[in-house]
Parts: structure tokens; C-alpha cells; sequence
């Protein structure tokens, strides 16, 4: 008897395979001199893969049904391989400041991608489990790349130990729901809760999953990694971080939502799961908008705004939990889908920046390093200055259209539960506190003088790849924040195969 894989379908991920091997054996038998062709290897298998996607998979189920193909994998898959170009784009100026270690970090950073595509179609726990693990073992060694940098190391190790933390909740989590349900597959498991509803060892099961997530998103309170994490690890990671591998544990969360939490809509359950949703999304803005108030340290600030983001995108997964009718449902999905690809490209812009600014030798604290940018360089100043607004959301950039959607979805939500309408004003009021600590970095940029030391006309080499990663992503931003309806349109196609998934 023949067995079909249907490999086919894993085609973008089998690209990724064999690029992240290519950069290590491009290193491995040239070293240093073809350092610079280990970029062009990762970022051309990360464009294949893109073209696969945009061309046409086609749909279905492969390794014995336990990944599936379908519109929502499609939509993670594309905007995961176009961010990752983009991230290699910016990585190159990093890497051609090291003497060696191309292929390895490379290799590393394709395969963390490639368990970003594997988690979105995966169909039952254990291969959540497993996918997610990829990005999250892959990240640990990322993180410390470093070997010298007592930082880079230590926030290796940090990520280890709290990663590790996370990863026993999630297996032991992912225990319990099998022990209560007798299966891990998604469609089973919700039929199980549309039937027999909540039992006590299966809610505690779930719990524990979501726990398990919320460590990976940096949700609140299990963020306090995240800033010392992302302030070690070496820029290019840290953009890693905050975009692509904090969008594997939203798709995951999108998805066990969708299996265990919305079969449950209108029972007892189901508001326990509201209120605990609502508590978590309001905690988590607050202490992300409010913790990047007094920081000076631009990757720093970055990080706690990341946890700020973490929780718009929550207001959308709360939407989904409390949503009264499928379209309010696909609303919420849609949300946290078109917010992800605007963060993608607005994180990934803001940080081509960093990783430039930091390679002069004056660390990343914005009084030193970021004064007086728009005078050494303008095109660094304009891109960063772009990238703030769009993390506040001012129109017509990308990130006023994932903040409009949420709060838009959360309204609607809001129609049947009255109570979400103070989850509206605290994100509300993180908007406008945001716009403080943003407008703190722009006054840096542009109304400060450059730090002692540094001269009006002390102009900053911006290296081509980075000029071109600047491009395309300042391009992207307005693009997507003028331009969004085909975007929305294939958001709203995956929020369809999500919560209607064929066989």
C-alpha cells in the first residue's frame, strides 16, 4: 500500500529547507569569502517560497492530514515569507559587521520562519506543539548569537529558562485536554465541547494552552521577559521577535480559539472565557504603553511597545470570543490578520534603522545615538519618523489600519456585551499615551542636537540593503494605509477557511 504525503502542498516550506541548508553549506566550504552571498541564498529561498504562495497552492491536507493548505495557512505563509525577506534584507548590514557565522545565522533564521509557515496549518495539538517549538528553540540560539556580548548571552539564557517555562505549560496544558477529551485533533476536540461543553479538567487543560501562548505573544503577566530579551538579542533577532515569532503564538491562539472557545459561545463558559480574554487584552495594553513611557533605550522602548501591540491585537481575539454572530467573528480574525502584516512592516522598517544606528558603536540609547539623526541622516530620520507614526496609528500609514479594524471588530462585539466598552476606552487611551512616548523619540530625531562627540556633518553610511529593506518598507506602510482593500479582502477570505475549515 502507497501512502500520499502530498508534499506538494509543503512546497514554500520545502524551499525554505533547502535554503537555510544552502547558507550553511555556502559558509561552510567558501567562509568569509562569500559572506556575502549567504543573504542572497536566505532571501532567495525566502522569495521562491513567496511566489509559490502568490501564484497558486493549491488547497488540501498533507502528511496523513495533519497540516492542511488552506486560505488562512496561505495568508500566515505569504506575509511570513515577505516579512522574512524584508528581515533578511535588514540582517545583511548586521551580518557584514561579523567575521563569522553567516550561514549559521541564516540557517537559524530560515528554519525559525519555516516553523512560522508549519504552525499555521498544523490541525491537531501536537503538531502545534512541535511547529511552534522550531521557532522557539531556533530563537533561543538566535538570541544569544552574540558569543562575546555578556548581553546577547544573557538574554539567551533568559529566554531559555522562561521559554522552557512556557513550553512545560503548553505540553502539560496540551495533556489535559487530551486527557479530558480523548484526542488532540482540532475538529474532534470541537465537536467534543459543541457536545458535552466544559468539564473542569478540560477548561484547566486550556487554560494552561492558552498560558502557554500568552507567554509567546508577551502577554501580560507573562511579559516580563520580553524587554531584557529584546534589548540583548542582536537587533536583527530582536525585529524577529517582536514580528514574525510573536505572529506564530497569535495564529495559534486564533486557531485554538476558534476550536475551543467559540463552540462554547452563549454558555457559561463561554462568558468566563470573555471575561478572561477582556482582563488579559486590558492589562496588557496598559502595561505596554505605560512601561515604554520612561525608557530611553530605543530597543527597549521598542519592546514594550511590542507588548502595547500584543494587545490591540488582543481587542480582536476578544471579539472573536464574544462575537454574537459570524460575521462579527470573522471581523475580529480579520483584524488581528491585517494587523499582523502592518506590524510585520512597520516593526521590520523601524528596526533597519536600529540595527544601522547601533553598528556606529554608540549603543541604542536615544539620547546618544538617536539626536540629531535627521542631521547626519536624512533617509534614516524619515524612515524611523514614518515608523513611529505608524506604531501610533496616524493616518495614512499601515498601522491606522490595524487599530481601526480591531476597535472596529470590539464595537461590534460590544453591541451584545455593554462591559467591552471599557476594554474600548483603555485602548482608546493607549493610543493617545503611545503618541507620547512616540513623539518623545521624534523630538530625539529631529529638535535635538547630535550627542558630544558626534558633529552636524558627521553623515552615517547607510549600507544598499538596508536602503533598499528602508524602500520597500516605507513603500509598504503608506501602500497598505492607502491601498488596503485587496489585503482586507484576503484577511476576510482566511478568517472564512478559519472558523469554516474543508476538508
Amino acid at each position: 500500500m502507497t501512502v500520499d504525503l502530498h508534499l506538494d502542498l509543503l512546497l514554500p516550506e520545502i524551499l525554505l529547507v533547502l535554503g537555510g541548508l544552502a547558507a550553511v553549506t555556502v559558509d561552510l566550504l567558501w567562509g568569509a569569502k562569500r559572506a556575502n552571498l549567504v543573504p542572497w541564498v536566505a532571501g532567495g529561498a525566502l522569495v521562491a517560497a513567496l511566489l509559490v504562495l502568490v501564484v497558486g497552492q493549491p488547497e488540501g491536507r498533507a502528511v496523513l492530514g495533519h497540516w492542511s493548505s488552506d486560505p488562512f495557512s496561505r495568508f500566515v505563509r505569504a506575509i511570513a515569507c515577505g516579512g522574512g525577506a524584508l528581515l533578511v534584507l535588514v540582517s545583511a548590514a548586521y551580518t557584514r559587521r561579523m567575521d563569522r557565522g553567516h550561514g549559521e545565522f541564516y540557517g537559524l533564521l530560515l528554519f525559525a520562519i519555516l516553523g512560522v509557515l508549519l504552525v499555521s496549518g498544523v490541525t491537531d495539538l501536537m503538531g502545534m506543539f512541535v511547529s511552534l517549538e522550531l521557532v522557539t528553540i531556533t530563537s533561543y540560539v538566535l538570541a544569544a548569537f552574540k558569543r562575546n556580548d555578556v548581553r546577547s548571552t544573557e538574554a539567551g539564557l533568559k529566554y531559555l529558562v522562561v521559554g522552557a517555562v512556557s513550553s512545560a505549560m503548553l505540553l502539560f496544558g496540551i495533556a489535559l485536554v487530551y486527557g479530558a477529551s480523548g484526542t488532540v485533533d482540532f475538529e474532534t476536540l470541537s465537536s467534543h465541547v459543541a457536545g458535552k461543553g466544559f468539564a473542569p479538567l478540560l477548561g484547566l487543560g486550556t487554560g494552561l494552552v492558552f498560558v502557554g501562548l500568552f507567554f509567546k505573544v508577551s502577554a501580560v503577566p507573562f511579559q516580563v521577559w520580553a524587554p531584557d530579551v529584546y534589548q540583548g538579542a542582536p537587533s536583527p533577532v530582536t525585529a524577529f521577535l517582536t514580528s514574525l515569532s510573536k505572529s506564530a503564538g497569535f495564529v495559534l491562539l486564533l486557531r485554538i480559539v476558534a476550536v475551543l472557545v467559540v463552540p462554547s459561545a452563549g454558555t457559561a463558559a463561554g462568558e468566563g472565557w470573555l471575561q478572561f480574554f477582556a482582563v488579559v487584552a486590558g492589562l496588557t495594553l496598559l502595561y505596554g504603553n505605560l512601561g515604554a513611557i520612561p525608557q530611553k533605550d530605543v530597543k527597549r522602548l521598542l519592546a514594550y511597545s511590542s507588548i502595547g501591540h500584543a494587545g490591540y491585537m488582543l481587542l480582536g481575539v476578544v471579539a472573536i470570543v464574544a462575537a454574537p454572530d459570524e460575521v462579527v467573528r470573522r471581523a475580529g480574525a480579520t483584524a488581528v490578520l491585517v494587523y499582523l502584516l502592518a506590524y510585520y512592516l512597520t516593526t521590520i522598517t523601524a528596526f533597519a534603522v536600529v540595527v544601522v544606528v547601533s553598528g556606529l558603536g554608540r549603543g541604542h540609547d536615544a539620547g546618544t545615538a538617536y539626536a540629531g539623526l535627521h542631521r547626519r541622516s536624512p533617509l534614516l530620520a524619515l524612515a524611523l519618523l514614518l515608523a513611529l507614526l505608524s506604531l501610533a496609528g496616524v493616518p495614512p500609514m499601515a498601522g491606522l489600519i490595524g487599530k481601526f479594524l480591531a476597535f472596529y471588530a470590539l464595537v461590534a462585539a460590544a453591541a451584545t456585551h455593554p462591559s467591552l466598552v471599557a476594554l474600548g476606552v483603555i485602548g482608546v487611551l493607549g493610543v493617545v499615551i503611545s503618541l507620547y512616548f512616540y513623539l518623545l523619540l521624534i523630538r530625539e530625531i529631529y529638535a535635538k542636537e547630535p550627542a558630544e562627540g558626534g558633529t552636524a556633518d558627521a553623515r552615517i553610511t547607510v549600507p544598499v540593503s538596508s536602503r533598499v529593506a528602508i524602500a520597500i518598507g516605507v513603500f509598504a506602510m503608506i501602500g497598505l494605509g492607502i491601498w488596503w482593500e485587496p489585503v482586507h479582502t484576503a484577511a476576510s477570505r482566511a478568517a472564512d477557511a478559519l472558523f469554516d475549515p474543508r476538508p
